[in-house]
């Protein structure tokens, strides 16, 4: 069913990505080491702006200008811009935000206090031109703004036109400050091309730490010797409630399957009634070479479910609150760098758990199970997930802490059934928790069995014990927790309780039977 990817040499643009930071920093050091032995002092003094009058009217604008791109305004900015790319799983880009913006600061701070070059003689007492002078500090933030600007639009695919405008716009902006600052009096030309140098330093080595990819590592649509017919195809199944912003998934979609040959993938919307089953089976009817799966635990859940056994590779592009399957594979969160492992990982096959519980049409999970008291807690709000994201778990676990205990029979792999009250019973496919617990120390996701842990605290001194032990993986021969693993696990129960899979409840029942489905899943990782 796959086709081979088309494939390409490594752009220079991608080399020179990596050259960028020590270039900057370099021609930085160089500038500043030439400032402070004064080669530019004859140089600034014959370009020295003329002093204007305080009290004139162009004065008083270019005073309101500094006010208005003063380096506590563009860095507030750079942190509300870190902030959107958070909430719209740019990881790597918001997190170079930061870093760029504190090392602007940083860098310009530091060079103040340590080579202490004094501002022009006739700098003015204003707010905005107070201690030294070497580097200009408004140059260096809004060099920087402009940069990690046009590095969001970069990694969020922006057309070509939107961002050579913005570029030309950034370019004026940094431009228009630079002259500012000049005709103010308030530093010398030295000092605000000392600023420009520093701010892209900061910002190149912000982009390159955080590793993130302006451009893709290909230099465009390679020339198809076949028809689209024989090119591959992917389908995309995505959750509208998790991918908090669709535009931009799409483009980075479209931007990596344009970029590798790919025909326009098959774009397919999960409902309230429907979280993703008739959405995969369209998928699989098409006999399409790859699966995207965007969204939560219960989205992934159900189009794993789907493509069991079909031999079809599914990627994850995790979007939920847990993320559970992503985090055991090791996928990453960043949109960006997941659509990486979608294109450019590899294939493995892993276990899926096909689950029966009382007369209800069986379904598949893929990290973690669970009935009773479990289920209740990860049927945290919705809203309140939303608002708060994993510690809405918390919450909800101090909402259902007197959850009654189950009076349950468990049998592993037909043996005689075992009767325990147990107030925690969970399965597991895989073994880490968010916060790196790991609850099944000996979970894989590939060896054929399913792991069982069983809690059957009966005092609050016990509970407390119960978590702590887990958490610190110290349960071995404690009589309040039992573990064991096979390929089927039949679990009975007095009355019925709730029950959930990978987090998405499920309703209730009184009957649970898990069976390992092996090898059922080709999952995309990290190559």
């Amino acid at each position: 069913m796959s086709t081979a990817m088309p494939t390409a040499r490594r752009p220079p643009s991608a080399r020179l990505r990596l050259w960028l930071p020590p270039i900057a920093l370099v021609a930085y050091a160089v500038w500043t080491v030439l400032a402070v032995a004064g080669v530019f002092d004859a140089m600034d003094r014959a370009l020295a702006a003329p002093r204007l009058d305080p009290t004139g009217s162009i004065f008083q604008v270019l005073a309101a200008w500094a006010v208005v791109f003063a380096p506590l305004v563009m860095y507030a900015g750079m942190l509300v811009l870190a902030w959107w790319a958070w909430r719209r799983r740019l990881r790597e880009l918001g997190t170079a935000v930061v870093v760029a913006a504190a090392l602007s600061w940083v860098g310009t701070t530091a060079a103040k206090v340590l080579l202490e070059l004094p501002r022009p003689p006739q700098s003015p007492h204003i707010l905005m031109a107070g201690g030294w002078g070497y580097h200009s500090g408004h140059v260096a933030a809004v060099t920087t703004a402009v940069i990690m600007i046009s590095a969001t639009m970069a990694t969020t695919r922006q057309t070509l036109q939107l961002t050579r405008g913005w570029w030309i716009s950034g370019s004026l902006m940094v431009l228009v400050v630079a002259v500012d600052r000049w005709a103010l009096g308030v530093h010398w030309i030295s000092d605000i091309v000392g600023g420009v140098l520093w701010g892209m330093t900061a910002s190149f080595v912000a982009l390159l730490v955080c590793r993130v990819h302006l451009h893709n590592d290909r230099q465009g649509a390679p020339e198809a010797e076949q028809t689209e017919l024989f090119q591959p195809r992917a389908a995309v199944i995505y959750n509208p409630t998790k991918v908090t912003d669709l535009p931009t998934f799409v483009r980075h979609v479209e931007y990596e399957l344009e970029t590798r040959g790919w025909r326009r993938a098959i774009w397919l919307e999960t409902t309230p009634t429907d979280p993703g089953r008739e959405m995969t089976a369209i998928a699989v009817r098409k006999r399409v070479d790859l699966v995207i799966g965007a969204g939560g635990d219960g989205t992934v859940r159900v189009i794993a479910g789907g493509l069991a056994g079909t031999g079809i590779p599914f990627a994850v592009v995790a979007a939920g609150t847990g993320n559970l399957l992503a985090r055991n594979m090791g996928i990453p969160l960043d949109e960006v760098r997941a659509l990486d492992v979608a294109f450019d990982g590899a294939d493995r096959r892993i276990d899926l758990v096909r689950v029966d519980a009382d007369d209800n049409p069986p379904e598949y999970f893929c990290a973690m199970a669970g009935i009773g008291i479990d289920a209740a807690i990860v049927a945290a709000d919705n809203d309140l997930k939303r608002a708060i994201g994993s510690s809405a778990y918390v919450v909800s676990a101090a909402r259902h802490a007197n959850h009654a205990a189950l009076d349950a029979e468990i049998s592993v792999d037909g043996a005689p059934p075992v009767r325990t009250r147990a107030h925690l019973v969970l399965f597991g496919n895989v073994g880490l928790l968010q916060g790196g617990i790991q609850l099944f120390p000996h979970a894989r996701p590939d060896d054929g069995r399913v792991d069982l842990l069983v809690a059957s605290p009966r005092t609050i001194r016990d509970l407390v014990e119960v978590v702590v032990r887990v958490l610190v993986r110290r349960d071995r021969g404690y009589d309040r927790i039992s573990r064991t693993s096979g390929r089927r696990v039949e679990i009975s129960v007095d009355h019925p309780d709730r029950y959930e899979l990978d987090g998405d409840p499920q309703g209730t029942c009184s009957r649970l039977v898990a069976e390992v489905a092996p090898g059922a899943l080709v999952l995309r990782v990290p190559g």
